[in-house]
């Protein structure tokens, strides 16, 4: 090629980057999800088919691309671009998450509460459907306000619970591989692996084969090391990534992604961001908490998994999961709002001496008036010692507001006979108020 025809090259190229049509579509791929799907909603420049607009688009982003991992044994890059609504969105995050933010010094006050506890059993319990293993809502509710476990499933579920707790001492720790495989030990102790469904991992193309457990775990432990990190991630963008791994590779022989959920919880909070604890694992296209239409998510799966001629584009899955943590955050922030106003009521109708964690026993009552109480989940969920938790619960057993009953050589308490229908009224009359608010963000009071 000679001079006057890579010229001739140049000015066509620049003219091409400057088109009206193409200047759209830049901006549409920076500000939101944009799939090949949904360029026929798009002008295209003259004399160009969506295939060819598209490619030169794909081969422009990639220019600001982070390679994920980069692998040499993979036959396809991996990449994903922080746009602009992705880099706003991870702030955000970020921001709503911290230690020191609104809503994480409301969690300090109501982490007891059922209502809040409910966000911990609907993660686990996305993470086991994602196992492929099938647990009733009310059984793992059961598990974690202190039921014994009967079979491999509840101990899985006990365990997980207990792992969960500890969380806070582990992210003192560095991620090692001796970490990973300490919670992977830990969560089946007890437990019947052959009593747990085979594992089917979501259909990645054949052209991405899975790395070798080694350098996926190798890559989980850089990742976590926040000052090695090259890849231009923020916290939350970093985290989404690691349970990437445990998600849909077969990092461990079982259970990956209830690992991944614990670890994602101890990276949490080693950066200052407890409350992811209480998000699930990653979207899932047939999801009913779905951020967009299953159909839509269904899309985006579907193009993150393909390679149009450039690698794999991951924006999209990094995309769709920030818009998960958010969607959650606000039915979080929602939830605490309507136990703010409960545990005033609550204070007004039974006894203002009554402290934030007793708030909780009897928001537990509203909710359950038949429950059994138990003082062991009481004390983990508020990390207190178990003279605490054992001195809030007989204190309100002398206000009259509960009894207490033998089970085994454990004390267990319920409602005072006379107070339940009490107890019913007012949470009858407070999930009313609260209703329509609550329904409005997506949570279920019931």
């Amino acid at each position: 090629m000679d001079k006057r025809q890579r010229k001739g090259f140049v000015d066509a190229t620049v003219d091409f980057m400057s088109h009206p049509c193409f200047r759209q579509l830049r901006t549409a791929a920076d500000v939101g999800i944009l799939l090949f799907e949904d360029l026929y909603r798009f002008e295209m420049p003259k004399g160009y088919t969506k295939e060819e607009v598209w490619r030169v688009l794909t081969a422009v982003r990639k220019q600001a691309a982070v390679m994920i991992p980069d692998d040499p044994e993979r036959e396809a890059d991996m990449w994903m671009i922080t746009t602009s609504a992705l880099s706003f969105d991870s702030e955000t995050v970020e921001l709503r998450t911290r230690v020191d933010s609104t809503v994480q010094r409301a969690l300090r006050e109501l982490q007891g509460s059922p209502y809040v506890t409910r966000f911990i059993e609907r993660t686990l319990i996305h993470g086991l459907e994602v196992e492929g293993i099938s647990v009733d809502e009310g059984r793992i509710h059961e598990l974690y306000t202190g039921a014994a476990p009967t079979d491999s499933i509840d101990r899985l579920v006990t365990n997980y619970f207990e792992l969960s707790s500890n969380c806070d001492r582990l992210a003192a720790r560095e991620v090692t591989h001796g970490m990973i495989e300490n919670l992977y030990y830990e969560l089946i102790e007890g437990v019947n692996l052959a009593d747990l469904p085979a594992r089917k991992l979501v259909p990645l193309d054949p052209r991405l084969p899975p790395p070798e457990s080694q350098v996926l775990m190798d890559l989980v432990c850089q990742r976590a090391r926040e000052a090695d990190d090259d890849m231009r991630f923020g916290p939350v963008l970093r985290i989404i990534n690691i349970t990437w791994f445990f998600r849909y590779f077969d990092v461990l022989p079982h259970v990956n992604v209830l690992v991944g959920l614990l670890l994602r919880n101890i990276i949490a909070i080693k950066w200052g961001f407890p409350v992811l604890c209480w998000l699930p694992a990653a979207f899932d296209p047939k999801s009913e908490d779905a951020v967009a239409t299953p159909a839509r998510q269904q899309a985006i799966f579907e193009h993150w998994s393909r390679d149009f001629g450039f690698g794999f584009d991951f924006t999209p899955y990094f995309e769709l999961n920030v818009k998960l943590y958010l969607q959650e955050l606000d039915k979080l922030s929602v939830s605490i709002d309507y136990l703010e106003k409960l545990n005033e009521k609550i204070g007004r109708i039974f006894a203002s001496h009554i402290n934030q964690r007793q708030k909780s026993i009897l928001s537990a009552l509203i909710r359950e008036p038949g429950a059994i109480l138990r003082i062991g989940p009481h004390q983990r969920a508020f990390r207190i010692a178990y003279g605490t938790a054992r001195a809030d619960f007989l204190s309100l057993e002398r206000e009259g507001f509960l009894v207490r009953e033998q089970e085994g050589r454990a004390f267990v308490f319920r409602a005072d006979p006379l107070l339940q229908e009490k107890i019913v009224q007012l949470g009858a009359a407070a999930v009313e108020s609260a209703e329509a608010s609550l329904t409005g963000a997506g949570v279920v009071v019931s």
